[in-house]
């Protein structure tokens, strides 16, 4: 039974290791994926005015709380007046690019302390069964056999 625990931490220690070192690695990757997309669903609308973008567009600016971006190609309140929330619109909104990237900021560092924590205890978990596992093992060849005899 202590093998089967000691080999369920192990595998788990296997699964976040790759996890964390990602994590680190490609750090700003999700970041700009996500901005990038942005930008994407944000010029088409720019563009042209199909509907579906559009929704997507607003959809974005009420999950996020932030209306447009600052773009150098031109004007954009037109935009802004289609897809941002109205509280959004007469306050000047914030720009969802800046709100975007301090959203995922904050998210990831949470995952970074979570996968920290439990990789934690996952080695925690493989020493003390591993510690266990070996004081039954061993104790039952620490016990006295033969007979004593008192003189």
């Amino acid at each position: 039974l202590y093998p089967q625990g000691f080999f369920c931490f192990a595998l788990a220690f296997c699964g976040l290791i790759p996890a964390a070192c990602w994590r680190y690695t490609h750090s700003t990757e999700v970041e700009e994926t996500m901005m990038d997309m942005y930008d994407l669903v944000y010029e088409e609308v720019r563009r042209n005015t199909s509907s579906v973008r559009r929704q997507e567009l607003t959809a974005i600016h009420e999950a996020f709380l932030c209306c447009g971006k600052h773009s150098p190609f031109g004007d954009t309140a037109n935009i802004e007046r289609k897809t941002c929330p109205s509280s959004q619109v007469h306050d000047a909104g914030q720009d969802c690019l800046k709100e975007i990237q301090d959203f995922l900021k904050k998210h990831m560092d949470f995952v970074s302390t979570l996968l920290g924590i439990t990789i934690g205890f996952t080695v925690y978990g493989m020493i003390l069964t591993s510690f266990l596992w070996f004081s039954i093992y061993f104790s039952s060849n620490l016990d006295r056999k033969g007979k004593y005899i008192l003189r």
